[in-house]
């Protein structure tokens, strides 16, 4: 640069720098191209499932052994196997089944209650109220509240019988049962 004179060269480094030679999305996958949303969960807390074994298909893909996320679809027709919030398996739901107390109490929430039943519901109520009062506390504070203890739970076994891995999943009162068919050698 002589005098204040920009020389061409330079000049076109400038014009290159809204175009940065380095892609801002390094695999050309946008965010909303991942697997994690187009197969989205409703919340992040899912079972854990642990697979011991590798799990080889007929396809001669397999799963490495490890610590996966179960999740079940919205429909309630998929789990997914996820890892690292990547997919790594859809496998099919062949039984669902849930908890007929829970269902009852909350279908007769739904009905006409009792005296006892009222006073219950009332309770309840005023529960969710004060909750509702604790989460905007903690909102104002940016913190995030603790959350009620859901139970869950995850489980594999190998059916030799019918030489498939039976995936039991388990979250609140929501049992469904997946199975991936293995190739045997």
């Amino acid at each position: 640069m002589i005098d204040g004179i920009v020389t061409p060269k330079l000049r076109d480094i400038d014009y290159l720098a809204p175009s940065a030679p380095y892609p801002a999305t390094p695999s050309g996958i946008t965010v909303h191209q991942s697997t994690i949303y187009r197969y989205a969960v409703p919340t992040d807390e899912q079972p854990v499932l642990s697979i011991v074994d590798y799990i080889r298909d007929y396809n001669g893909n397999f799963i490495k052994p490890g610590h996966y996320t179960l999740a079940l679809s919205t429909d309630r027709e998929f789990l997914y196997l996820i890892e690292s919030r990547e997919l790594v398996a859809v496998i099919p739901v062949f039984k669902i089944a849930e908890n007929e107390k829970e269902l009852k109490k909350y279908y007769k929430s739904k009905k006409e209650l009792t005296s006892d039943e009222k006073s219950e519901l009332r309770k309840k109520k005023r529960k969710e109220k004060f909750q509702k009062i604790i989460d905007a506390k903690y909102a104002k504070t940016g913190a995030t509240p603790p959350q009620e203890y859901v139970h869950m739970d995850a489980a594999i076994e190998y059916v030799k019988e019918g030489g498939y891995y039976l995936i039991m999943y388990e979250k609140g009162f929501i049992r469904a049962w997946g199975a991936i068919k293995v190739k045997i050698d």
